[in-house]
């Protein structure tokens, strides 16, 4: 047992804990996995980044609000979805359309509170904006806009 008081999601920097998958070879992964079940980032705007990037396909196959997208991230075989949808619910309109970076960002802002007990510093957020914006031109991110 880990006696270490941070959530697992904290420790791996990986706030939302995604899963391991041979399939996905996430930049900014750490080199040595020594988490099974979900990946472990050299920083924390790493795991958002990768986070961020599986909402962005999400989006391409048509889950565009929250409650879409935590029933995919969250299913009920795994998670009581409900009381996820519902803790998320406190923080942001759960049937309305994501259109901005922003919305997406405050929805991982919440889903990390609902999977570690933490919300995301500023600084976290405002250094993983910083890494994505470097990457836009190369992501199909359809009509969203920065600001609304």
């Amino acid at each position: 047992m880990n006696c270490n008081k941070e959530s697992r999601g904290i420790r791996n920097n990986n706030p939302l804990n995604i899963r391991q998958n041979p399939a996905n070879n996430w930049q900014g992964l750490k080199k040595e996995q020594t988490d099974k079940e979900f990946c472990q980032f050299k920083a924390m705007k790493w795991g958002l980044r990768a986070a961020f990037l599986i909402m962005m396909n999400y989006r391409k196959n048509g889950l565009l609000t929250a409650r879409q997208i935590i029933k995919r991230w969250a299913p009920p075989s795994e998670n009581n979805t409900k009381g996820y949808i519902n803790s998320v619910a406190m923080f942001l309109p759960v049937d309305v359309e994501l259109r901005t970076y922003d919305d997406y960002f405050r929805l991982m802002d919440a889903m990390a509170w609902v999977e570690t007990g933490r919300r995301l510093s500023k600084q976290v957020l405002d250094e993983t904006m910083e890494l994505i914006a470097r990457e836009l031109s190369s992501i199909a991110v359809d009509e969203i806009s920065e600001k609304a």
